[in-house]
């Protein structure tokens, strides 16, 4: 019997709002994205103000390309690991299952992983537009609910598959 495949908590009534209750903040995180990045924007600035590092931030900011992004790097990276939490957190409510979420974060974490490897490449490599704007379709896959969508239905308990 492989590991994946052992039996699993049913899903009860609780698991279910609490799924619900996860999926509608990441919808609304969705919706109200433009109003979350003003107030993390916000609150960003006046953290690096109150540490002395203003002008750090700004010149941070400008050297990065309108290609990645052309938000508070600050705000962006807030927002998607609070995305992300969020999506792993949904995921491991409805699979049930510490292993499964472990493979789930393992995905997120690959693709983070070629997101900044691809930064890196592009900052080192005289940013080259084709890695700038790879890296950016990586970043919007990841904080979106294509990825909940795709690894739900394939690490679902009881779904027999290879991984071990």
């Amino acid at each position: 019997m492989s590991p994946l495949s052992k039996a699993v908590p049913p899903l009860t009534p609780a698991r279910w709002l609490l799924a619900g209750g996860l999926a509608l903040g990441l919808f609304l995180l969705g919706i109200e994205s433009e109003a979350i990045f003003a107030a993390l924007t916000r609150a960003w600035q006046v953290a690096f103000e109150g540490l002395g590092l203003g002008p750090a931030l700004a010149r941070w900011q400008q050297g990065t390309s309108h290609l990645v992004t052309t938000r508070s790097l600050p705000a962006v990276a807030t927002y998607a690991l609070l995305y992300v939490g969020l999506s792993l957190l949904l995921l491991h409510v409805l699979l049930r299952d510490g292993r499964r979420t472990r493979w789930a974060a393992q995905v997120y974490l690959g693709l983070l992983g070629l997101y900044v490897v691809l930064m890196l490449g592009g900052r080192l490599g005289g940013n080259p537009d084709w890695a700038l704007k790879l890296s950016r379709r990586i970043i919007d896959f990841v904080v979106s609910p294509l990825p909940v969508m795709v690894l739900l239905p394939v690490l679902w308990p009881g779904t027999k598959r290879g991984l071990s």
